[in-house]
């Protein structure tokens, strides 16, 4: 599952296109710095236990924690923990104009948007602190290049 936010971003537009221009089409370098930032800030969220609007997750259910506890009452991993592999999973993928940030995990998409019986419980998205540092990697790029 990965999330497209270039909608999100309109502001930007004029300066990814001043950017293409100097850098001959290829955005790669400015991308993967993108990548990485988002990557970061998705992992963040596994530890704040909130969404990209800063709305917390909803708790875990009492079957749920039961299902967690060990013998000695602790509880084994948190809220979209169990093991780690969804947070572990969490990747990029810069290319060319574009950015991908995501995971594999299949079950990734079932805690983005809930189901019947699972709330959802947003990981990927861009938050108002992403924008902000989207947008003073741009301008750095740009200052860079020009």
């Amino acid at each position: 599952m990965q999330l497209v936010v270039s909608d999100q971003l309109p502001q930007l537009a004029a300066n990814l296109l001043a950017l293409e221009d100097k850098l001959g089409g290829d955005l790669t370098p400015l991308m993967d710095k993108i990548g990485a930032l988002l990557e970061n800030s998705t992992r963040e969220r596994f530890e704040s236990k909130r969404d990209p609007d800063g709305i917390s997750w909803e708790q875990l259910k009492p079957a749920t924690i039961a299902r967690k506890q060990h013998k000695n009452g602790s509880i084994r991993g948190g809220i979209l923990v169990d093991h780690g592999d969804l947070r572990k999973s969490i990747t990029y993928h810069a290319s060319v104009q574009s950015v991908a940030v995501g995971t594999d995990r299949h079950y990734g998409q079932y805690h983005q948007t809930g189901t019947v019986h699972l709330p959802a419980r947003r990981f990927l998205g861009l938050s108002a602190e992403d924008k902000t540092g989207i947008d003073k990697l741009v301008q750095q790029f740009l200052e860079d290049v020009l």
